[in-house]
């Protein structure tokens, strides 16, 4: 397991978080407006990364989103007709969303059907609570949309996401490819985005956990017995113009799962009052 550096100094002999791997300064950074951070890339699987990370408390303090994150509902929605599609292609009907937020991912799965949960460390589950407990559910799908470039220890959280066996694990994040101390994906201001993967980085997650790997427009599907077809499948989907129309097209969906929850949540309260009562 890689050492985490405790400053900086120490950082540029050591490790890479994820692989090991050796690395070397590419630039410095001023991150929260006032901590000068070392970025450095790693030799092996080609990943660039902060040093340790110390800010963190510091940068979630306020909101697990980022205040420059304008795009999120727009990316709810966007990620809701990707999920609702490979979960009916892969068949994986029951879904952790990893890193999940405020739960509004995991809100719109349910109400479509989806067996949905959220985990998230950072954020409270105002949309989905109820919902953050699978229980005995045997996980099919595990999820985790703009959360990877967040991970102050890969190794051991990208372990923690796929050590759970789903026969699904659906990961977006922009890949490293040599950008600059400029490149906007930094989100220095922020404090928040501290590792980016580079290619090689996702080949070898997709190695060390025996998963095929399918790559296409900033999303990483890792899947275990799938065949070619579905997977040019999800290539073919993955079209701008085709998930679009996929997206409009389920908005005329019936929101079934919305009243099936509230019915579920009803039931749960009142047994939860009785036992109270007793």
């Amino acid at each position: 397991m890689p050492v985490v550096a405790k400053n900086s100094e120490e950082f540029e002999v050591n490790r890479c978080r994820l692989c090991g791997g050796k690395l070397v300064l590419k630039f410095s950074s001023t991150v929260l407006e006032r901590y000068s951070v070392n970025y450095f890339l790693c030799q092996t699987c080609r990943s660039l990364q902060t040093e340790h990370p110390f800010w963190l408390g510091e940068a979630y303090q306020t909101s697990s989103l980022s205040l420059l994150d304008t795009g999120a509902a727009q990316r709810n929605l966007h990620n809701l007709a990707i999920c609702y599609f490979v979960v009916k292609l892969f068949s994986a009907p029951n879904v952790l969303d990893f890193g999940g937020g405020d739960g509004f991912l995991c809100r719109l799965l349910r109400d479509y059907e989806v067996n949905c949960y959220l985990m998230d460390s950072h954020a409270s589950p105002v949309y989905a609570q109820g919902f953050t407990d699978p229980g005995s559910e045997i996980l099919n799908m595990i999820t985790a949309f703009e959360v990877v470039e967040h991970f102050s220890d890969p190794a051991r959280e990208m372990d923690e996401i796929f050590s759970q066996g789903a026969k699904v694990v659906l990961l977006s994040t922009l890949l490293y490819e040599g950008q600059g101390e400029d490149w906007w994906y930094l989100a220095p201001e922020t404090g928040q985005h501290v590792f980016f993967y580079g290619e090689k980085a996702m080949e070898l997650l997709a190695a060390r956990y025996q998963y095929d790997l399918v790559a296409a427009n900033g999303y990483f599907l890792f899947v275990r017995e799938a065949s070619l077809i579905r997977k040019g499948l999800f290539r073919l989907f993955m079209v701008s113009l085709i998930r679009r129309g996929f997206r409009a097209l389920m908005m005329l969906l019936p929101a079934r799962g919305v009243w099936r929850d509230h019915s579920a949540l009803q039931v749960r309260s009142s047994r939860l009052g009785v036992r109270d009562q007793a």
